[in-house]
């Protein structure tokens, strides 16, 4: 006789999950691309088998994960379309996993070095006069005089992910972007508490200014060490005192 502990519960699986899947099976295997429109509720209620209820949960669900977007109104335009990116999806799982797992700042810094390290050293090869441009013009907006905190730390943000951009590889721009965006409320917090703020934002343009410099000259280990000793400097004078989870 088969003992009791062997058997396991039956999941219910709800229809919207159902739904869900199907959409996110047709993503996957090719048959919805990006930028493709999903058929309308009603054809997938009838494609289904399922109530519009169920269909627009699942919609939603998707939405919400940055999956699709929906486009409101009447015509040919409406309708919900596969989206090209889901940075702003992979930002918010990875700001609840962080929450959840209690990940500390010692973790974030080390995976970010790793991340920028080889981002950098990618970007002094693959990079371009527009590339070098750009990043310029980014630290340039950052010398801006009494710049607010949320407005340098969206900059600093995006210099980076600009770097990782520049080194063409999508998945690891898409990563720092999510790395970035997960902590964005939490690093603007950090550089509103600091008494010398103006001393602080001309030191990390000043060290963006290196990076870049080694960037352009295509000097991909300099590129690298510049930017882990960038990452790790910031933390050390300033977070590891008081700003580390664990």
């Amino acid at each position: 006789m088969t003992s009791e502990s062997s058997w396991e519960p039956v999941r219910k699986v709800r229809t919207h999950e159902q739904v869900l899947a199907q959409i996110e099976q047709r993503i996957l295997d090719g048959r919805l691309r990006v930028g493709e429109k999903l058929p309308s509720e009603r054809e997938l209620v009838e494609a289904l088998g399922v109530s519009r209820t169920s269909v627009r949960e699942a919609l939603r669900a998707l939405e919400a994960m940055g999956i699709i977007e929906a486009n409101v109104g009447s015509g040919r335009d409406a309708g919900s379309i596969v989206a090209g990116r889901s940075t702003a999806a992979l930002s918010n799982l990875l700001r609840l996993h962080m929450a959840l797992a209690q990940t500390s700042i010692t973790d974030l810094v080390e995976i970010r070095v790793q991340l920028e390290r080889n981002a950098a050293s990618m970007a002094a090869e693959r990079r371009t006069a527009n590339d070098i441009a750009y990043l310029r013009s980014l630290i340039e907006s950052m010398r801006v005089e009494k710049l607010e905190y949320q407005e340098f730390n969206e900059l600093d943000t995006e210099f980076h992910v600009s770097i990782a951009r520049t080194s063409r590889n999508a998945l690891a721009s898409d990563l720092m972007q999510a790395l970035r965006d997960a902590v964005k409320s939490e690093m603007t917090v950090v550089f509103e508490r600091l008494p010398d703020w103006p001393s602080v934002a001309a030191k990390l343009v000043g060290e963006h200014e290196d990076i870049l410099r080694a960037i352009e000259k295509g000097d991909g280990t300099a590129a690298a060490d510049l930017v882990d000793a960038h990452i790790n400097g910031f933390y050390n004078e300033r977070l590891r005192d008081g700003g580390d989870n664990q």
